[in-house]
């Protein structure tokens, strides 16, 4: 029973490992840019591969290490590791679903990648559900929020601005973020614009990203002083499993790198 269990749990880390690479192979060939969420799947994938690939051939075994305190660390690590992962993922699913409307100050759209200066598909998604909620609730003003990165020639922030002004959202109603790289600058800096324009610290907001990113969005706006409800756009199907699984390691960045350094 042990052994059956413990090669569950091998070929389970290998599944997840190939994904994360996969992972950012196909979100590269689709046009996504190149940040530290990337490159940190990447790294993880890539390791979680070797180590499951070398257990499975028998050329590595946590038992055969002789150090008692090393080998039992890195059992504690696996079993925490399949244990939050689990957990996490449980909670980007039960957050897929749309809160119910309620007053809110403002509606943020967090930025979701451009090409060029083209809207990634994930941003359109993000956007068009935006437009859907603004028109059915055209006093409410919104916060388009995203940086210039790697390959793009205008800021996120901008090229979402220009979208809800072709799709007959009034210029008014629109504000522009056009510096954070991250989700915790989406908020950081959104935040900073709004306390300097009514002076207020504390809004009741409603974010709208996409579903796999929701969990995230949410902790991070609460982090940074928001009461946050949430509306999530659609992923396209053949990436949606990869983005999940890549959420599970930027969910666990966010909280020591965006939150628990910042304490």
């Amino acid at each position: 029973m042990r052994h059956f269990f413990d090669k569950a749990i091998t070929y389970l880390c290998l599944i997840i490992g190939i994904f994360g690479v996969l992972d950012v192979v196909i979100l590269l060939a689709i046009g996504s840019v190149i940040n530290f969420g990337l490159i940190f799947t990447l790294l993880a994938g890539t390791v979680l591969t070797i180590y499951s690939l070398l257990k499975l051939k028998g050329k590595f075994s946590i038992s055969k290490i002789q150090n008692i305190f090393l080998r039992r660390s890195i059992k504690i690590g696996i079993s925490a590791f399949i244990i939050s992962f689990i957990l996490i993922e449980g909670l980007i699913f039960a957050t897929v679903r749309a809160d119910n409307y309620t007053d809110v100050d403002y509606v943020i759209i967090l930025g979701g990648g451009v090409k060029g200066g083209e809207l990634s598909k994930t941003l359109q998604f993000r956007l068009d559900k935006g437009i859907e909620f603004l028109k059915e609730h055209p006093d409410l003003k919104v916060v388009v929020t995203g940086g210039k990165g790697f390959g793009e020639t205008i800021s996120e922030g901008e090229a979402m601005c220009n979208y809800l002004l072709q799709n007959n959202i009034p210029e008014d109603k629109i504000i522009v973020e056009s510096e954070a790289t991250s989700t915790m600058e989406n908020f950081k800096y959104t935040k900073q614009i709004l306390e300097k324009q009514t002076g207020k610290s504390n809004y009741k907001v409603m974010v709208i990203t996409s579903d796999f990113h929701m969990l995230r969005s949410k902790i991070l706006a609460s982090f940074n002083g928001f009461t946050p409800y949430g509306i999530p756009s659609k992923t396209w199907i053949g990436v949606f499993p990869n983005c999940v699984i890549r959420e599970y390691f930027a969910v666990f960045k966010s909280l020591i790198v965006d939150i628990m350094l910042r304490l």
